[in-house]
């Protein structure tokens, strides 16, 4: 009867220190995030479960005072600039495209960016982002820069971190 007693514990205690070993390495797992952060607060995306997902950056350009919209694809590899609309050819504006679309001149491209990308705006550009169709910024009030960046973070630090962060999903 000892030895069954005995034999149950081990195997209890085996059991638990397996369970507490998987919990443990789970807690640690890399998880890929988009941050994205802007003077008026930082986003983040986690590309757990979204293998990509599309930003839209829209502004007013400074010079012609027409609507600009940049589309970037994020996936796990990096942040991809995919297509550009603008509406006249004025400064920092392209001369080719490939399409002309709804008063829009269209570039599609597929330029890998790496894992940062930053923007630079002021309030007269009234930039706003979008993040799979669904605003996160209508309009910045603030100047400065907009940053985004893919990193990873292991998972516990996710759960006890990113104070004053909003995470979107």
């Amino acid at each position: 009867m000892r030895r069954k007693v005995l034999r149950f514990q081990q195997n209890l205690s085996a059991k638990l220190f397996l369970s507490l070993i998987l919990i443990t390495s789970l807690l640690f797992l890399p998880i890929k995030l988009l941050e994205i952060r802007t003077e008026e607060g930082t986003y983040i995306c986690s590309l757990f479960f979204n293998s990509e997902v599309i930003i839209t950056l829209s502004y007013i350009h400074s010079v012609s005072l027409t609507e600009v919209i940049d589309k970037f694809k994020v996936t796990g590899d990096g942040i991809w600039a995919i297509e550009s609309r603008w509406q006249q050819f004025d400064a920092g504006q392209p001369i080719d495209f490939n399409r002309i679309e709804n008063g829009f001149f269209v570039k599609e491209m597929r330029l890998f960016l790496g894992n940062e990308w930053i923007y630079w705006f002021i309030p007269l550009n009234r930039p706003s982002i979008r993040l799979d169709g669904k605003y996160l910024v209508q309009e910045m009030r603030k100047e400065g820069k907009v940053k985004f960046k893919l990193r990873k973070e292991p998972l516990v630090f996710i759960i006890f971190s990113w104070e004053g962060v909003k995470w979107i999903n």
